[in-house]
């Protein structure tokens, strides 16, 4: 009997090891700390979105502030190891990246690495090749690339460059969108078409286009601003040994408000599924009784949170929240036809997360 009950604490143990094994958190980080979009708002709503789901470990890594005039020597010291993630999300749309920064994260994703990039990391680092090929589709003129889309029919376009427009998009409201790859385990169990909460509709997005497999597609309505065609919404494309995801939903402006499209219980299930398939390859976070129908929009309170701080310095070059994206010139052929419609939105956040100079 001694013998027996020895056996089956070692069994017991062993179980317990394996499911301890089994409940190992994804490690994700989100990378930020400069975007011309509120970064330092949608962060920590990223992370209380992944927080939630409960299978996984975010940090949240954040780069030095284009205002902060140590900014070079922070830059130097910023070194994350990102080989430690399953998963880096991509939140940032600002300055170049120093020429280590650049090699780690290139190594990282050629390595096996897996990125998820959110909304307008798709915008920067115009001239970086390697970034602009694992992206695939990117915040640029009619003259940088490729534009595909799709058409009425459901059949794949492809305009060369200098043909048709550039990226943009038109006004800010809810659309349905339209899943390409059912099978996938991100999409398996939910509908083919739901409607997404108020949100930037991207169109015309420019770049090498290369070995794409677009997951999910949007239609741009000429009523509101748009393209008439369907548009990619979220794309992957391997790099290396890696894969990059990237999802072009999720604006959040630098003004008061927003944020609804961080709300949308179809985001939020897509976005946690997204980084625990690029992880993992397959999906356990389960379709919720609240995901969106194809006639209705399904929101989620967002929960207190504290927003990120960082340095604005009033009248500074640089400064301008549309500054860091390299796109805000009103007469650059294919943008948007006027970023003035915007700038009311520009100005400093509150005075305990910013710095601002008399």
């Amino acid at each position: 009997m001694k013998r027996i009950a020895i056996l089956m604490l070692l069994m017991t143990s062993t179980l317990l090891g394996c499911n301890t094994v089994q409940a190992e958190k994804i490690k994700v980080g989100i990378l930020t700390g400069q975007n011309n979009h509120a970064w330092f708002r949608d962060t920590p709503v990223l992370k209380q979105i992944f927080d939630d789901a409960k299978i996984f470990d975010t940090t949240i890594l954040q780069t030095p502030d284009k205002n902060d005039k140590e900014k070079a020597a922070k830059w130097e010291a910023f070194k994350p190891d990102f080989k430690q993630y399953d998963v880096i999300v991509f939140n940032y749309n600002g300055e170049m990246f120093p020429d280590h920064l650049k090699k780690s994260f290139l190594s990282y994703v050629e390595g096996g690495g897996k990125v998820l990039s959110f909304h307008a990391g798709n915008n920067p680092f115009r001239g970086w090749s390697e970034f602009e090929q694992m992206i695939g589709l990117l915040w640029r003129n009619n003259k940088s690339g490729k534009r595909v889309f799709f058409d009425k029919d459901g059949n794949k376009q492809v305009m060369q460059v200098g043909e048709g427009p550039g990226a943009g998009h038109g006004r800010q409201h809810p659309f349905l969108v339209d899943t390409h790859t059912p099978d996938n385990p991100i999409f398996a169990d939910l509908p083919k078409q739901w409607m997404h909460a108020k949100d930037e509709l991207y169109h015309g997005q420019r770049g090498p286009a290369e070995n794409m497999t677009i997951m999910m597609t949007a239609y741009s309505d000429s009523k509101t601003g748009g393209t008439g065609v369907h548009e990619p919404m979220i794309w992957t494309i391997p790099y290396g040994k890696g894969l990059v995801m990237t999802n072009v939903m999720g604006h959040w402006w630098r003004g008061k408000g927003g944020g609804e499209s961080l709300q949308c219980a179809g985001f939020q299930t897509i976005f946690t599924r997204s980084a625990e398939w690029l992880a993992t390859g397959k999906v356990t976070i389960p379709k919720p009784d609240d995901f969106p129908t194809k006639e209705e929009v399904s929101m989620r309170e967002i929960k207190p949170f504290k927003e990120l701080a960082f340095i604005y310095v009033k009248g500074m070059p640089g400064s301008d929240p549309l500054a860091s994206c390299g796109c805000s010139k009103q007469t650059e052929p294919g943008m948007i036809p006027s970023f003035r419609q915007y700038a009311h939105t520009c100005e400093p956040v509150p005075g305990e997360a910013a710095a601002v100079a008399d």
